[in-house]
């Protein structure tokens, strides 16, 4: 018997799959590529046009020399193919250690990670709730009147650690939260490795990955912001991290318990962590599908499905109540009402624009995403080496990758549109760390997964790599200098767009707020007038008072506390201010009519400040100034 020809079918296939796979990965590639070249060159533009139309592209307008062209300059230079080719063995060398698992390469990235966001806090404290959130630790209030939504674990890192921190003598409320983050800074490279060896990626693709992971927007949340988003952005790259190795259907189910506690972990600290169920489902599933029907049975495999469900069970009730309690001024506040409700507001005014902005902020390179990933299509991954002898170790397949990261992120994207900030989305972009390190995530899979399909074009990782840290430096570095991150408030509400009401008065409120702390007096004063003109609260027509009064406007803060009064007729420190004021400015007015009038003014005050609080030491004090400077009034006796 002759011996069969040998089927030359797999022979053929292989060689034609790879090579419709490099075309398919270059083409992506390229596409990449001109989107990175063409945010690059948007921020230089921008750099000379006033405008905040697009703000997440205009920081360098607010940096120094250095910094504004530095990073830029490093980051165009790269997108150079001769360039990038000859810098490509400097990308693959610590690619291909993290496909090694190389821990001294880990523990280096991570020392990195933690020293660059500790030279780089935020010093402007504009973001989200940040004055706020160290005020009431500074302040020792208690957190359940200052934020009463907050869950947990949220009140544990950062008010009762914190406080603990500062009454201990170690360091204030600002080096605690600073301190929290570097240590979360160093977990993020840390999950950003993960993610790069759950994909499988090595050389040039494993170093895109975690670049385009960790060098996100969502990093500023670890420069001093204490409140539970930065913590939610680590949850999300540990669900991606350890949903992806569950992918591979290891038996035992080992993944499950990292992706389950990171889920309990996520709704323990904040409600909006509920858009981690979706992956986590799909997880399950295609572990289940590749595992085999009885590989729940594992201890790992029940552990890593408990957890989550008991987690969820116990906080269930919570959230609900808060969420009804507390989000619906998020979702429906009386703009939806007026732009015609939730479908009409999602977009309505500049809402589109500023959601393009957050978008280009938290995960720049994700404009490419559907055209890369269309053009990825119906080709294979790349594989991790495996040890000599063995086996290669398969990466998770790419409808497999692709439908659990999709719902991974998806959750967090639909919502977006939905979600109306009480301080708009320039200020409140920490509401949306979380979708951004999603997106991020589902960026550095694609640009990763073309870099691996196409090796040469390999040097695009370059570009790409350099293009998102020249971009989240200049992120960061706009917030560490206290005076031009002022600047670049300012240029929010007073270059176009015109924007909302509600964002002028509270952005107004913290140009107020900050130049008051460093007793900037008449710039303070500005600042409360523009604020007020929209959000005449309280709060902010005593402080816009006051720093007239100490910027010597003293006809102004009478003004302005006549304003007060008639809008809070019970306000004593407002009828104190008030007297005080009439009182100096009759001491400066020549003898005659003006001056008895503001002395009558002075006396009334004082007088409406002791029927408010009866033995006020200040109301006494000023009326004995007034009859020893002016005589005793008629009715002096009455008081």
């Amino acid at each position: 018997m002759t011996s069969p020809r040998p089927d030359p079918r797999p022979r053929v296939a292989a060689p034609a799959a790879r090579a419709g796979d490099d075309q398919r990965g270059a083409r992506a590639a390229w596409a990449l590529w001109a989107v990175a070249a063409l945010l690059v060159a948007a921020r230089a533009a921008l750099a000379f046009v006033p405008t905040m139309h697009l703000w997440s592209l205009n920081h360098q307008r607010f940096l120094g020399l250095a910094w504004a062209w530095l990073p830029w300059g490093l980051a165009a230079l790269a997108l150079l193919p001769a360039i990038a080719r000859r810098a490509l063995p400097a990308l693959e060398w610590p690619g291909n250690r993290i496909a090694r698992g190389d821990w001294p390469a880990w523990l280096a990235a991570m020392a990195l990670a933690a020293a660059l966001v500790g030279l780089l806090p935020d010093r402007v404290r504009f973001v989200g709730d940040f004055l706020l959130r160290q005020g009431t630790v500074e302040e020792a209030e208690k957190p359940s009147v200052i934020f009463p939504q907050a869950l947990p674990l949220d009140v544990l890192l950062h008010y009762r650690l914190p406080l603990m921190l500062e009454r201990a003598g170690l360091t204030d409320a600002n080096g605690a939260a600073r301190l929290l983050g570097a240590i979360e800074a160093a977990l993020f490279a840390a999950l950003a490795f993960a993610v790069a060896r759950a994909l499988r990626r090595r050389g040039a693709s494993a170093a895109t990955t975690v670049a385009l992971v960790f060098f996100c927007g969502a990093l500023g949340m670890m420069t001093g912001y204490s409140k539970a988003f930065s913590e939610l952005v680590l949850v999300t790259a540990a669900v991606a991290a350890s949903g992806l190795e569950a992918l591979r259907g290891e038996p035992r189910g080992r993944a499950l318990l990292p992706l389950g506690i990171a889920v309990a972990l996520g709704v323990m600290l904040h409600r909006s962590a509920l858009s981690l169920v979706p992956a986590l489902v799909v997880a399950w599933l295609l572990w289940w599908r590749a595992a085999g029907a009885r590989a729940w049975r594992r201890p790992a495999a029940l552990a890593g499905i408990a957890i989550p469900l008991v987690a969820i069970g116990v906080m269930a009730p919570r959230i609900i109540a808060d969420v009804r309690r507390w989000d619906t001024v998020h979702f429906e506040p009386a703009e939806v009402a007026q732009a015609g409700g939730p479908l009409r507001a999602a977009l309505a005014g500049g809402r589109a624009l500023d959601l393009l902005n957050l978008l280009m902020v938290l995960a720049p390179l994700s404009l490419a995403i559907p055209a890369a990933a269309l053009l990825l299509s119906g080709g294979r991954g790349d594989a991790m080496p495996a040890a000599p002898g063995a086996a290669p170790r398969p990466a998770p397949s790419g409808s497999g990758a692709a439908a659990f990261l999709l719902a991974l992120a998806l959750p967090w994207v639909l919502a977006a549109p939905f979600i109306h900030p009480a301080q708009g989305l320039f200020r409140d972009w920490d509401d949306f760390a979380a979708a951004g390190t999603a997106v991020a995530i589902v960026s550095a899979w694609v640009a990763s997964e073309a870099i691996a399909r196409a090796p040469r074009q390999a040097w695009i990782g370059v570009g790409l790599v350099l293009a998102a840290a020249a971009a989240s430096l200049q992120w960061l570095a706009v917030y560490a200098d206290a005076e031009r991150g002022v600047q670049r408030v300012r240029a929010f509400v007073t270059e176009p767009p015109r924007r909302t009401p509600a964002e002028r008065a509270k952005t107004w409120d913290y140009l107020g707020i900050t130049a008051y702390r460093h007793e900037r007096w008449a710039e303070a004063a500005a600042a409360f007038a523009n604020a007020a003109e929209t959000g005449p609260s309280y709060r902010i027509l005593i402080q816009w008072a006051m720093s007239q009064t100490n910027a010597g406007d003293l006809k102004g803060a009478e003004t302005t506390y006549q304003s007060l009064l008639a809008l809070h007729p019970d306000a004593a420190l407002g009828w104190l201010g008030l007297g005080a004021v009439a009182s100096r400015l009759a001491d400066a007015t020549t003898p005659g009519a003006q001056r008895g009038a503001y002395v009558a003014e002075s006396r009334h005050a004082a007088r409406q400040l002791l029927a408010l609080q009866p033995g006020n030491a200040d109301g006494i004090g000023l009326l004995q100034y007034l009859d020893r400077t002016y005589g005793a009034a008629a009715d002096s006796s009455r008081r």
